[in-house]
């Protein structure tokens, strides 16, 4: 009898075995897909999120009056110019480039009462849509760099969309317009500083104020942003990433993307080569990439200071924004005033960034008096090795150097600048020898 009931509770000790082995092989347990943009949604560097406006931004907006251009200058000012143009509704677009002879579009650019708004690179006619109210939609594949606008008008009147190195000018109809703010400065503009044009090449002329101009130095401590953040944010699964300390910073990994932490010059570098290879083939007709850098930016909350749209590259699908202090551009020989996003068809291939914000303003300002327009432009002319055709654009800003005792804090020094060919360089008055005092900023 006992041997029986042994043999039962092993019998049946047996089969529980079975069961649960089989279980145990059987089971799949029921987890949720975790999305890359789950992390970005859920991890924050900073507060900020900014719209388009508040990126795309023009680099000057002039008033032309008797033959004379007049910059607006300060910012309350522009926003005024903007804020007024967002009430429009913009229509009934026309080509018009035909209606400009041959070597008179500088001449149709320079007209008299008009406003112009002048961009830092062709921004396209989807970027556009999303500043102003633009009701045409058969503009696929526009991008232009200047609007013109008249001084005078009421209610409906014609404003022009410029494509200047293509030498394209579009005719748009505003609407349910009024120009009394732009108006009211238009009787000011006299009282504005005078800027005069430097043309360089048949159709694109720069404009460079006609005296001296007076910037002071400023100096920032800055407070660092927790790379770990960004870890969390730009990897599609965190708990996966390996960190290695390399020389003169960090790395991380997780087999397939890198993100790199310079700690010299305070960047962030992070690469996913697999978006070109896996995105081969694949056409893009969703979000133009400068406003899904804008808002891949957004996402992470990566605005840690006020950066602006500089330019764009489709054929190399690279989106570039500059830092700007006072109103004016920063430039840095490493990429430290820049955010800078390459992307394949459809993910983020390359981001680079400061990995610093300015935090706080030193008190001591330093007076610096900058060379007129006219005094650059001869420097131009007597520089041997600089040729007029590659100079793409001229620009008073900062350069941000590190100081060099002070690891937190950053100089700006004002100096004059240039785009020549797809690089900023500094003019560096004090060499006439030609072309060897100029810095590559890019």
């Amino acid at each position: 009898m006992y041997e029986t009931i042994k043999t039962i509770v092993l019998t049946l000790l047996v089969l529980i075995s079975i069961t649960l082995t089989f279980a145990l092989w059987t089971y799949h347990p029921k987890y949720d897909v975790l999305q890359n943009d789950e992390y970005i949604q859920h991890v924050s560097v900073s507060n900020t999120q900014v719209d388009t406006a508040m990126v795309v931004q023009p680099k000057q907006i002039l008033i032309h009056k008797n033959g004379v251009p007049y910059a607006v200058t300060k910012d309350e000012e522009k926003n005024e110019v903007l804020k007024e143009m967002r009430r429009w509704t913009l229509d009934d677009f026309e080509d018009v480039s035909s209606s400009v002879p041959q070597g008179k579009f500088l001449s149709f650019l320079n007209g008299k009462e008009r406003l112009e708004i002048i961009y830092p690179d062709e921004v396209p006619i989807d970027i556009y849509r999303l500043i102003f109210t633009i009701d045409d939609r058969g503009l696929d594949g526009l991008a232009f760099d200047r609007l013109l606008v008249p001084l005078g008008g009421k209610d409906e009147f014609p404003i022009h969309f410029i494509a200047t190195d293509k030498r394209k000018i579009y005719k748009a109809i505003a609407s349910d317009a009024s120009l009394s703010a732009i108006g009211r400065l238009a009787k000011e503009a006299s009282h504005f500083p005078r800027y005069f044009a430097y043309p360089v090449s048949e159709t694109k002329q720069l404009y460079l104020p006609e005296k001296e101009v007076v910037l002071s130095s400023l100096q920032y401590y800055t407070d660092e942003l927790d790379a770990d953040k960004f870890k969390e944010a730009l990897f599609s699964d965190p708990s996966f990433v390996k960190k290695d300390l390399i020389p003169f910073g960090e790395e991380y990994t997780d087999g397939s993307r890198l993100m790199d932490v310079d700690f010299l010059q305070r960047m962030l570098l992070y690469v996913n080569p697999a978006a070109r290879v896996s995105n081969m083939g694949q056409t893009e007709q969703e979000t133009h990439i400068i406003q899904k850098s804008i808002d891949f930016v957004n996402e992470h909350g990566g605005w840690t200071d006020l950066y602006h749209f500089a330019r764009w590259s489709e054929e190399d699908r690279k989106v570039t924004f500059r830092l700007v202090v006072n109103g004016y551009p920063v430039f840095n020989e490493y990429g430290m005033s820049e955010i800078v996003e390459t992307w394949g068809a459809s993910d983020l291939m390359k981001y680079q960034r400061p990995l610093f914000r300015l935090e706080i303003a030193d008190r001591n300002r330093t007076p610096k008096t900058l060379p007129s327009g006219h005094e650059v432009v001869n420097w131009f002319e007597q520089t041997k090795g600089v040729r007029k055709s590659l100079i793409k654009d001229i620009a008073i800003g900062y350069e941000l150097i590190k100081d060099p005792e002070r690891e937190k804090v950053i100089r700006l020094e004002p100096a004059w600048f240039y785009l020549y060919g797809q690089t900023w360089k500094k003019v560096n008055m004090g060499d006439e020898a030609g072309g060897g005092g100029t810095n590559g900023l890019e």
